[in-house]
């Protein structure tokens, strides 16, 4: 592709999602995305990321750039009602998240070794673990279980980070 047709397109995946909802019009939302969604579908097809590193680049720069436009619809809409928009966009990012993988799975080989549990001295265990508990204490709602929950988490954290320290 040429300079100014890359510019072009990407200009067109920012918008499609972005002008709907400015307009709080969900219905257009959908249909302006499943567009969107189509034209990177394409691009994704057509550059096949799983081929080669440059080609999971390329296909990851146009899925990223819709799924920044399906983010940027989100954030306007977000005062309103963003459930909805931010499930549909949810759904229509999921070739960004592809194309993610496919550029960057020689980094996650060697992201998820024993060793990385020892980075820090053992404080990068603990931060996840602590993270982890956030994630699940996010959904629960009872004030009794999060202290329990996050006791819990918190003194597993520790405890890892003391067995991992060296």
């Amino acid at each position: 592709m040429k300079d100014w047709q890359v510019a072009g397109v990407s200009l067109l995946l920012i918008l499609l999602p972005v002008i709907p909802s400015l307009a709080d019009s969900f219905f257009a939302f959908i249909g302006a995305t499943v567009v969107g969604l189509m034209i990177v579908l394409y691009l994704f097809w057509t550059y096949k990321p799983w081929t080669s590193k440059d080609n999971s680049i390329v296909s990851l720069y146009f899925t990223g750039i819709f799924s920044f436009g399906l983010a940027l619809g989100v954030f306007f809409v977000l005062p309103l009602h963003p459930r909805p928009f931010g499930i549909v966009s949810l759904i229509e990012s999921i070739p960004f998240f592809i194309s993610f993988f496919f550029a960057t799975k020689d980094i996650w080989r060697s992201l998820f070794k024993k060793e990385i549990l020892y980075l820090a001295d053992g404080y990068f265990a603990f931060v996840l673990t602590i993270l982890i508990g956030a994630i699940i204490g996010k959904f629960l709602h009872n004030f009794y279980e999060l202290i329990i929950l996050y006791t819990g988490f918190l003194t597993m954290g520790f405890i890892l980070m003391m067995y991992f320290r060296k």
